[in-house]
């Protein structure tokens, strides 16, 4: 209970260490990234990447990764009710790094699957099929100046791109914004909130 994305079906992942805003500021898993230039300190793995902005090129999403403010967890594994908790979502905290500092986890295969907040998984798209949680809600207007914008429709079929803030949406918000090769199948509600069902499409 209270995972961001659950992978359903599939999907093509790499070890990657975030940098930047990612690093600084803690990121919910489901948070796009893009590539950066930094110099990898963890040799194993492949990429660092740093919070998209929703242009350009879009590497992926962090399928693990902190929910608190680095570098101290906080104790509790329970969400108070401030910004970090996701829209829609419950109030349970899904723990991403085992700690804040490098200790590892492996996958069945004895692939590193995440040290620490230093290397997390990353999921390359437009692969596998999704039950997402973490997607805006409202579309940039009503982000930006509350009360002029609206909130966002999700229609089997709709095509999805990244937010200015390295979300999911439904609204293309420039022309800058590439499509990221996924659509929605389905919108609903359960235990843990609202979610979508998001699946790889062709072009």
């Amino acid at each position: 209970m209270g995972d961001q994305v659950y992978m359903m079906k599939d999907g093509e992942n790499i070890p990657v260490e975030p940098v930047g805003t990612l690093v600084d500021d803690g990121w919910l898993p489901g948070t796009w990234v893009t590539y950066s230039t930094s110099t990898l300190s963890f040799l194993k793995a492949m990429a660092t990447v740093d919070r998209s902005d929703g242009t350009g090129i879009l590497a992926g999403f962090v399928l693990t990764g902190p929910q608190h403010i680095q570098p101290v967890e906080k104790v509790s594994d329970m969400w108070t009710t401030d910004q970090r908790q996701r829209d829609g979502g419950d109030t349970h905290a899904d723990w991403g790094p085992i700690d804040a500092g490098g200790a590892f986890e492996l996958d069945e295969n004895l692939q590193m699957q995440r040290i620490g907040s230093r290397a997390v998984t990353m999921v390359i798209p437009p692969t596998g099929y999704a039950k997402w949680y973490v997607y805006e809600i409202n579309n940039l207007a009503e982000r930006t100046t509350p009360g002029t914008g609206a909130t966002l429709i999700y229609s089997p079929g709709d095509k999805l791109y990244v937010s200015n803030r390295g979300r999911l949406t439904s609204e293309k918000e420039s022309l800058a914004h590439p499509w990221t090769g996924y659509v929605v199948t389905l919108q609903d509600t359960d235990f843990e909130g609202t979610f979508l069902y998001v699946v790889a499409a062709m072009a």
